[in-house]
């Protein structure tokens, strides 16, 4: 693969001169367009240690507008981002839309690391790649521009830049010694670059691979790169990748049909197992708190479900300290500015800590699916997108719990008027409220398909019957319960 990048290829000085002249006005003006963009530039900067990609980076502030450039370097794992899934960090650092992002390294960096180090195998890294893949294409379908960049140079090349960089730098032995260790792992370091390259190379997220033994090559190349990325990028259509008629509406399993209504729980009954209950779920979130096991409880369902109410009565058992909650409305300006699963990724919880979410990310699935504030082609791919990042983690890992609190129309029409008259509650009812009724049919359709395409192993929905908001409570509260000691004691093996 690197036998074409390893010709030493150069560029005369008046040549690089008067191609740079050129290329300077083009990035100013392509860039400036590039903020009205429906989606951010990435560019991924790796490469053989030597390679220059510092260098290429600062030459880059020369080029372009840095006040809307975001640099980002992920060397060293913090204790906060080594509590949470690995891409977490990776999402807290996306750039919005518009927006140049130079990240280094980025999510490559570790599963390659892991390689040359022998943690890991060829199929533990192909897996990281693979889901490396899901991602890229996840942000390309958001209308992100990534390019990927490895810097390349010949084994003896690098040999002879390290032998100048002992001479340079005497007085630093940790830049000598990485350096070092980069040149005696060079094999296996080019061995898991052209493994990962070959399998994350992919139309959404090209690979470039350039040639770095001469500097005003490789700058004239990357320039060049990026030029042309950006001139696409003022004339990207802002019009979803899939058509609407692309999309069929399938027949889904109306799986709220299954959910009994009828159950009913007696107010004695009902207090003698809250207190029994918030009492173990009180020692067991402190057992996963030492367990370093986060927790994150998710709650959807109709308007008047219940939702508020079973929340408390979970929040209540739990010390304070431990626990945020976290209610989710329409997104902000800067949340628009990110893939809708940005605002979601912030908020994860640390190792131990709980995080209760009241709507949730399946507002993609949902709301914004039935009064049309996302385009088919970006709802429906969310069914895959939500999927792998739950996957992420439950593999952190995370207890998720996921519940749908479910009521019939003639129950929630009784709790709607009941809101009116009763003035502690009159705040909950709104005009939203109304008009989403009057569109229950469409709601009922696309919950139905949410909890079919989303209810995986790892990750169930628990459909709560909740017309007697009593026995929701319990039942939201037992479940917890059971899940947590279930992980626990896996935990303990």
């Amino acid at each position: 693969m690197f036998e074409s990048v390893e010709l030493g290829q150069q560029v005369d000085k008046q040549e690089y001169k008067e191609a740079i002249a050129q290329l300077r006005t083009q990035l100013i003006t392509a860039q400036i367009a590039c903020q009205k963009a429906p989606g951010p530039i990435i560019l991924l900067i790796s490469g053989m240690d030597g390679a220059g990609k510092g260098e290429l980076v600062n030459a880059l502030g020369d080029m372009l507008d840095m006040r809307n450039v975001v640099i980002q370097t992920f060397w060293d794992t913090s204790d906060e981002e080594q509590q949470r899934p690995d891409h977490w960090r990776f999402w807290r650092a996306m750039p919005k839309r518009g927006q140049i992002g130079i990240f280094f390294g980025a999510w490559y960096t570790d599963p390659m690391r892991r390689y040359v180090e022998g943690q890991a195998d060829e199929i533990a890294l192909e897996h990281d790649m693979r889901r490396i893949v899901r991602l890229e294409k996840m942000l390309a379908d958001d209308h992100a521009v990534i390019l990927k960049f490895w810097f390349h140079l010949s084994a003896e090349t690098q040999k002879q830049k390290h032998q100048k960089l002992k001479k340079k730098h005497k007085e630093s032995p940790e830049m000598i010694k990485r350096a070092m260790w980069h040149f005696d792992h060079y094999s296996r370091i080019r061995d898991a670059a052209e493994q990962s390259i070959r399998h994350t190379d992919r139309a959404q997220a090209r690979w470039y691979l350039i040639d770095a033994s001469h500097k005003r090559h490789r700058h004239l190349r990357v320039f060049t790169i990026l030029n042309k990325a950006l001139q696409i990028c003022t004339e990207q259509n802002h019009s979803p990748l899939v058509a609407d008629d692309v999309i069929m509406d399938v027949d889904t399993a109306p799986v709220l049909n299954s959910v009994n209504l009828n159950h009913t729980l007696e107010p004695d009954s009902y207090h003698d197992q809250l207190k029994e209950y918030q009492s173990r779920l009180h020692r067991l979130i402190w057992l996963a708190y030492k367990k370093r096991l986060s927790t994150i409880l998710l709650f959807e369902g109709w308007d008047a479900a219940g939702k508020g109410g079973s929340i408390r009565r979970v929040a209540n058992a739990m010390d304070p300290r431990l626990v945020q909650q976290i209610s989710i409305g329409s997104p902000t300006d800067e949340e628009k500015d990110h893939h809708y699963l940005w605002r979601f990724w912030r908020h994860l919880p640390r190792a131990g800590m709980v995080t209760i979410y009241d709507r949730s990310w399946y507002g993609r699935t949902l709301v914004e699916r039935v009064e049309g504030f996302a385009h088919p082609a970006e709802w429906h791919r969310a069914y895959e997108e939500i999927n792998e990042f739950e996957q992420q983690l439950i593999q952190a890992p995370t207890l998720l719990l996921k519940f749908w609190l479910h009521i019939d129309q003639d129950e929630q029409l009784r709790r709607f008027k009941e809101r009116e008259v009763t003035p502690w509650k009159q705040h909950k009812i709104t005009d939203d409220d109304w008009r989403n009724r009057e569109k229950w049919a469409d709601y009922e359709r696309a919950i139905n398909e949410t909890v079919s395409r989303t209810s995986t192993r790892e990750a169930p929905w628990q459909l709560i019957a909740a017309n007697d908001k009593k026995f929701a409570r319990i039942a939201v509260l037992r479940h917890t319960v059971e899940q947590l000691e279930r992980l626990l004691n896996e935990v303990k093996k």
